[in-house]
């Protein structure tokens, strides 16, 4: 039976605010694809198509960020496979996890996925070189998908298959599954989701659907408090995101968090600067500095974005003062 568990990992967590600066980021997301086989309201896929660049990253790219990633000083945790679209749309996906997982430059590798283009190689693969998949579940039969995804699955298939990766014997790899609150509003609803799914992964969770993407309102008329507890967000001035963690696009462009979909904060290009180059480089020191000295709302993206209250449980918000000067002695 699957342990109700939210996908965020509260236990054993850096206490970010003591150890600033940061030799490496201790998250790296990757997106292997900025393209999408569902077409999700609360995402940008739907309600912000044609305003990102769509790409599949090619293996040259990838073998780059792993090169790079290999001269940081201190191994990054987790490597994360997401973005603006799905990481399984990309043809040679097997082919990224299996170069991560044998690659030995981060500790751990998971994957965010809808979960609907996982096919038996696919599986057999996650399953010996990833350490988690989070599968994203956007309904409970083929009208849901019809409904909040704007597209048909086969959801027969679909749950057939999270099965047979379930039951895959020896597998290294957790199965998180979870589903939004938009999609399952009613008891009986919630019920019938435990009862499909419950069995066929380790974690499971209902999270609260919140607007996590700037510019765009994508928690569906719902408030909920805080996307993995039924609490009111805090408030925040500060950032973690940019303290400890970056994002390779599928194109090669970095962003320094993975919610800035329209990519305007490009901190670097991994075609034209090495990771570690852009991790400790200006551009990114310079976000860094507005955040700190509490300007955050006088930019974009991050002016129109609810990540921090509601996605994030690390504030820095009280030592800001402390940390910039522990990060820029001389100013």
């Amino acid at each position: 039976m699957a342990k109700l568990k939210s996908q965020f990992n509260y236990e054993g967590r850096l206490k970010l605010e003591e150890n600033l600066p940061l030799n490496s980021p201790l998250v790296v997301y990757v997106e292997p694809s900025s393209f999408c086989n569902l077409e999700c309201k609360f995402c940008p896929q739907h309600n912000g198509r044609g305003e990102f660049p769509t790409f599949n990253m090619s293996l040259k790219t990838f073998q780059k960020t792993l090169d790079d990633i290999s001269t940081f000083n201190t191994k990054p945790s987790l490597m994360r496979f997401c973005g603006i679209g799905d990481p399984l749309f990309n043809k040679q996906i097997s082919k990224i996890v299996k170069m991560a997982g044998l690659s030995n430059v981060i500790k751990k590798t998971e994957i965010i996925t809808n979960g609907t283009m996982l096919n038996d190689e696919r599986i057999n693969t996650f399953s010996e070189y990833l350490d988690r998949i989070v599968i994203s579940v956007e309904g409970l039969s083929e009208l849901d998908y019809s409904t909040f995804a704007l597209r048909k699955i086969n959801f027969d298939k679909f749950v057939a298959n999270i099965k047979k990766f379930y039951e895959i014997k020896d597998r290294k790899c957790v199965i998180h599954i979870k589903i939004h609150n938009a999609a399952v509003r009613t008891s009986k609803k919630k019920k019938r989701f435990f009862e499909i799914f419950e069995s066929i992964c380790d974690e499971i969770y209902i999270e609260n659907l919140v607007d996590l993407w700037p510019e765009k309102k994508s928690n569906l008329g719902l408030d909920a408090g805080h996307r993995f507890e039924s609490t009111p967000p805090p408030s925040s001035k500060v950032c973690p995101q940019i303290f400890k963690s970056m994002q390779v696009n599928a194109n090669g462009e970095v962003l320094p968090c993975c919610v800035d979909w329209k990519s305007i904060n490009v901190v670097g290009d991994i075609k034209k600067n090495t990771l570690k180059e852009i991790w400790h480089g200006e551009t990114i020191k310079d976000l860094q500095k507005k955040h700190l000295l509490g300007q955050r709302n006088t930019f974009s993206p991050c002016n129109e974005c609810n990540h921090n209250e509601y996605s994030e449980k690390d504030n820095l918000d009280k030592d800001a003062h402390i940390i910039y000067k522990k990060m820029f002695p001389k100013e």
